[in-house]
C-alpha cells in the first residue's frame, strides 16, 4: 500500500491580525497564555505581522521553518510576516509566553519619516531573518520588551509616545543583532511566497467581487496553478478561504454592532442574504440570525476544524 502523501503534509495555519485602531502595537499577556504549547510539531502558521515573543519561564523547542531550536526561560523570538513558525512545550509542560504583534513599517515610518533609504535597509533586514535567542542573548531586548509590555497595559499619560520610541530602540536593537552567529530562517517557502499577494488582496478587498481570475492574475498565475497551491499549502481553495474571511468579518460585526443582517452582508462582500446565510452556516455552524440571539453560546465556535486559516490572537490551546 502507497503511504497517504495527504495525511504526511505539514498543516499550515494563516493567521491575519488586525491592530487595534490608533495601535502602534497589541499586547498578549496574562494568565491565559499560561499553557501546553504546541501539539503537533507540523502544526505550524505565519501571519501578516511581525511577532516579537519572550518566554517568562518553561522549555520547549522553537520551529523556525525547517529548523528546530533549544529554548528555555528569557528566551525571545523574532518572528517576521510570512515565517512558518510553531512553539513546542518540553514534554506537554506548562510555559508562560508574552508577546507583541505589530507592524514594523508603520513604525520606522513614523520614527524616520525623512529617510526611507534607512527604513527600507531595516525592513529588509528585519523581514529576512528570524531568531531565537537565549536568555544571555538578550538582556536588552528583554528590557525593552517588558517595558512595552508595561506601557500597553497601563496605557499611561503620553502612553503612545512610549511606545513610539520603545518599539523603535527595539526594532533598531533587533537589526543589530543579526550576526553570523545567529541562526538564519528564510522567511517563507517559494509556493507560499508566490500566493501572499492573493491572500493581501482578499483582506484588503474582501467587501468587493473579487474572482478567481483576479486573484490569478494578481499572483501571476493560471487559475488551475493558483488553486492547486492553495490547496497545497492553506488546505483549502481561493474561494474557500475568501468565504473564511468574509465570514470572520462578519463574526466580528455580529460581536460588535447592532447592524441589521442584510448591512452586515453587504459589509463583507455578499449582494444577497441567503447566499450569506448560507456560508455562515457552513462555517459556523449556525444560522447568523441564531448566532445574534445566542452568541454567548456560539462565541467560542469561530471557525470550522478543517478551515486551516485562522484569525489571529486565538488561544494556543484552541483546536
Amino acid at each position: 500500500m502507497k503511504p497517504n502523501k495527504e495525511a504526511n503534509k505539514p498543516r499550515i495555519t494563516y493567521r491575519y491580525y488586525e491592530l487595534p485602531e490608533g495601535e502602534l502595537v497589541q499586547a498578549i499577556t496574562g494568565e491565559d497564555w499560561v499553557c501546553t504549547y504546541g501539539t503537533y510539531a507540523e502544526d505550524v502558521h505565519f501571519h501578516n505581522v511581525m511577532e516579537i515573543g519572550i518566554c517568562r519561564w518553561g522549555q520547549g523547542l522553537m520551529v523556525l521553518e525547517d529548523r528546530r531550536i533549544d529554548y528555555t526561560d528569557g528566551a525571545v523570538t523574532v518572528v517576521p510576516a510570512n515565517c512558518l513558525h510553531t512553539t513546542l512545550s518540553r514534554d506537554k509542560s506548562l510555559n508562560s509566553w508574552e508577546y507583541l504583534f505589530f507592524d514594523p513599517a508603520g513604525i520606522l515610518n513614523s520614527a524616520f519619516p525623512n529617510d526611507p533609504l534607512f527604513v527600507e535597509s531595516v525592513l529588509h533586514r528585519l523581514s529576512s531573518e528570524a531568531l531565537c535567542l537565549p536568555q544571555e542573548d538578550a538582556v536588552e531586548l528583554e528590557r525593552l520588551i517588558t517595558m512595552v509590555l508595561n506601557e500597553c497595559q497601563t496605557k499611561h499619560e503620553y502612553h503612545k509616545a512610549v511606545e513610539q520610541n520603545l518599539m523603535t530602540s527595539l526594532l533598531l536593537l533587533i537589526t543589530r543583532s543579526y550576526t553570523e552567529k545567529k541562526t538564519h530562517i528564510r522567511p517563507m517557502t517559494v509556493g507560499l511566497q508566490q500566493i501572499m499577494p492573493a491572500i493581501e488582496y482578499i483582506g484588503m478587498h474582501y467587501m468587493n467581487p473579487i474572482s478567481g481570475e483576479d486573484l490569478a492574475s494578481i499572483c501571476s498565475l493560471s487559475e488551475a496553478q493558483l488553486r492547486r497551491k492553495f490547496k497545497e499549502y492553506l488546505n483549502m481553495s481561493p474561494v474557500e478561504y475568501l468565504t473564511m474571511v468574509r465570514i470572520q468579518k462578519a463574526y466580528e460585526l455580529l460581536n460588535s454592532t447592532n447592524y441589521p443582517m442584510t448591512e452586515v452582508a453587504l459589509r463583507v462582500g455578499y449582494q444577497d442574504v441567503s447566499s450569506f446565510n448560507r456560508n455562515f452556516q457552513k462555517i459556523m455552524g449556525v444560522s447568523p440570525y441564531q448566532y445574534k440571539k445566542n452568541n454567548s453560546d456560539y462565541r467560542g465556535r469561530v471557525l470550522d476544524k478543517k478551515i486551516s486559516a485562522k484569525k489571529g490572537w486565538k488561544h494556543p490551546s484552541d483546536p
